[in-house]
């Protein structure tokens, strides 16, 4: 298929009436998770008590495949009312879709254009900033090449000193860049030069999709920086895993907005047969397009890991912290307005201070 094929316009439809479904086939898989992966979560939650009166702490299981299908409906707009069932044999359409994304998936020309703009000025950016003796001249003439990147910075200084009360005269971009530091600065690089790969426009999937996907990515990578920074890893690391993930997301749904002869809607898409299989192609797409960013040394090892075995199934410690924080993210996604953290959230009480700080501290940022 064409490049210019993959990335047509469709109108999404179910499949009509005509259209036999058939179960998702048992073709190979882009990534094969091992069978140690995990399949539930035991998380202490304190139980009735018993007839001592004795409170005592039982095992909750978190069934996380049940999690992850509630959470896909929520990212495409599918309710609950409208999403199949189990016992419904997956649309017909399904098969087909699955191998072209394998197709995909397997080819550097048919990804190269999934994400709209790839952050070629970010390693450089990461590199410098990692050095504890940049120069904030020498950052400022690197950013400056970025007209929208450089206003962010210079709004970051300014809102810093006006939290202060310190300055209310103009800042320039070098001083700007030395008032918000480094870690203002690289939140300034995610948010403006990394949040144009999940946009996008018209009546597609992705198009649909891309506001949660963007609000997920942005919670899940300070969650992920706040679990990083509790397990003796680079926060920052933590921070691009979390909000990088998502780019296999926006990839995924491109893809499929690109099959123009697939007719294929979002609820064909939520079926708990077929998720599993769209997460296994998701992480594999995070880590063919990100690992040849080079970011950093870990997170081109989370990378290489996600994309082949997935994400449930990482071992390493990035990638522990970016499940939990991937948990957390979907967690807060589905619950209600203004809930208790320690009521929707299954071992609450295990988590670390920073790391509960940091889940009600989303409500501040939407």
């Amino acid at each position: 298929m064409s490049l210019s094929g993959l990335w047509a316009r469709f109108t999404s439809r179910r499949p009509g009436p005509a259209e036999k479904a058939v179960p998702v086939p048992a073709a190979k898989p882009p990534v094969a998770a091992p069978a140690s992966a995990p399949t539930s979560r035991a998380l202490p939650s304190t139980a009735t008590p018993p007839g001592n009166g004795t409170a005592v702490e039982a095992p909750v299981t978190e069934r996380h495949d049940e999690r992850h299908v509630r959470f896909f409906c929520w990212l495409v707009g599918v309710s609950a009312a409208a999403a199949p069932g189990a016992e419904e044999p997956p649309a017909a359409v399904i098969g087909p879709l699955l191998e072209r994304l394998d197709e995909v998936i397997a080819s550097d020309a048919l990804r190269a254009n999934l994400l709209p703009r790839a952050p070629h000025v970010v390693p450089q950016l990461m590199k410098t900033l990692r050095d504890e003796s940049y120069s904030s001249v020498d950052v400022a003439s690197r950013i400056s090449r970025d007209v929208v990147l450089s206003a962010e910075v210079i709004k970051s200084a300014t809102a810093v000193y006006r939290a202060k009360e310190e300055d209310e005269g103009e800042i320039d971009l070098a001083r700007a860049v030395a008032i918000i530091g480094t870690a203002g600065l690289r939140r300034a690089i995610a948010s403006v030069v990394l949040r144009p790969i999940f946009e996008s426009g018209g009546d597609t999937l992705s198009a649909k999709a891309a506001v949660k996907i963007w609000r997920d990515a942005d919670r899940k990578a300070r969650l992920s920086a706040a679990i990083a920074g509790q397990e003796s890893l680079d926060p920052f690391d933590g921070y691009l895993a979390g909000l990088l993930h998502n780019s296999g997301w926006t990839a995924t749904l491109r893809a499929i907005d690109g099959f123009e002869d697939l007719i294929v809607g979002n609820v064909d898409l939520a079926h708990p047969a077929v998720v599993p299989e769209l997460l296994r192609r998701r992480d594999a797409l995070f880590g063919a397009i990100v690992g040849p960013w080079n970011l950093s040394p870990a997170i081109d090892r989370l990378a290489e890991e996600v994309g082949k075995v997935g994400l449930d199934a990482a071992r390493s410690p990035l990638g522990i912290a970016l499940r939990e924080a991937n948990r957390l993210a979907a967690l807060y996604a589905l619950a209600p307005a203004g809930h208790r953290p320690a009521a929707a959230v299954p071992g609450w009480t295990t988590l670390s201070r920073p790391v509960q700080d940091c889940y009600v501290g989303l409500a501040k940022t939407g």
